[in-house]
């Protein structure tokens, strides 16, 4: 997450004008619930992602539902929430890659050692990564006070 700031703070990639916020709620609540749908039956689940500029990585085993579900519709939502009740929701495009090479580069930004669940060998993993579109963060005082959430949108 040291790199998502450092690069925010650069300017080399439009960020939510909120990001240090969304950036706490991450860093304060890791688990979070990634929404993936098969046909018209969406599918919730939780997981631990790495953030990378404007985008999520989750590292998965190859044969999970989660796959074939993304496979069949790559556009996915990831929500954390913290116990202040701010509500952190994340929508992008995921694509996913086996390439252990790409594995690699990505494992070191995870909030947890990759070798603790995939083995030194990095058995068996897929990696989905999710460009973020679309970013949006409220509290539980904003709903109740029928406040709009801040909202940000990816330029491209």
């Amino acid at each position: 997450m040291a790199e998502y700031q450092d690069q925010a703070a650069a300017g080399d990639a439009p960020v939510p004008d909120f990001w240090p916020e969304a950036l706490e709620v991450i860093k304060s609540a890791p688990i979070c619930l990634l929404a993936t749908a098969r046909g018209r039956q969406p599918h919730v689940r939780p997981v631990i992602p790495a953030y990378v500029g404007m985008d999520a990585y989750v590292l998965t085993g190859v044969g999970t539902p989660k796959l074939l579900q993304i496979r069949g519709n790559d556009l996915v939502e990831l929500l954390h929430w913290s116990v202040d009740f701010r509500h952190l929701n994340l929508a992008g495009v995921a694509t996913i890659t086996e390439d252990i090479d790409a594995i690699s580069e990505v494992a070191p930004h995870f909030p947890y050692a990759v070798d603790d669940f995939f083995g030194p060998d990095i058995r068996a993993p897929a990696l989905i990564k999710i460009s973020l579109r679309r970013v949006s963060i409220t509290t539980f005082n904003d709903i109740i006070a029928d406040k709009r959430p801040r909202v940000w949108r990816s330029p491209d």
